[in-house]
């Protein structure tokens, strides 16, 4: 059982790190609409959601590359032939990747001087070096991630579904069914 529950979990380890976060920030910000009107407010509160909401941002990017639903553009790749279009996608992932390994060599030089020359937040007093841990963290999934969806892709020939194709379609039959009971 344990074999299915753990890949299953790291599969979608960034889909449940982004919903705690957003519940986090949301929560957070609206804790402080509330004492606002109240006429108190908490000086950390903008703060915290502020990097909640930056890192939510860079692990929902993790996450989208593991469902392979970020943006490309591909239109172009429709007038060549198919093995063109394959060539020239698994080179630009090439160049993702590279360019995912780079930000997380300049995010881990960068934790490395801030923790070598500490800075620290002004309303909760944190160590900035902390904070910043998110940037090579989460470049390094991100170029984890290139690599698995590239495997799935073209070692083990399976198709990834499009999330928002898949919604459509699932949009589709919904309104299909309800339009026989009616």
């Amino acid at each position: 059982m344990l074999k299915k529950i753990f890949p299953a979990f790291m599969d979608h380890f960034e889909s449940y790190i982004c919903q705690v976060l957003l519940v986090f920030f949301v929560g957070i910000i609206f804790l402080q609409i509330i004492l606002r009107a109240t006429g108190d407010s908490l000086k950390w509160t903008e703060e915290i959601a502020r990097y909640a909401f930056l890192w939510f941002i860079l692990f929902g990017a993790c996450y989208a590359t593991r469902l392979a639903a970020l943006n490309r553009v591909t239109m172009q790749f429709l007038k060549f032939p198919p093995i063109v279009g394959k060539v020239c996608l698994l080179l630009s992932d090439v160049i993702w990747l590279v360019f995912c390994l780079v930000m997380a060599w300049n995010g881990y030089l960068a934790v490395m001087d801030l923790a070598e020359f500490p800075y620290y937040t002004p309303a909760l007093d944190w160590d900035l070096s902390k904070i910043f841990l998110v940037f090579p963290i989460s470049f390094v999934l991100m170029a984890i991630r290139i690599i698995q969806v590239n495997v799935i892709k073209h070692v083990l020939h399976k198709e990834i579904v499009d999330p928002d194709q898949q919604a459509i379609e699932d949009s589709k039959q919904l309104l299909a069914e309800e339009g026989e009971e009616v």
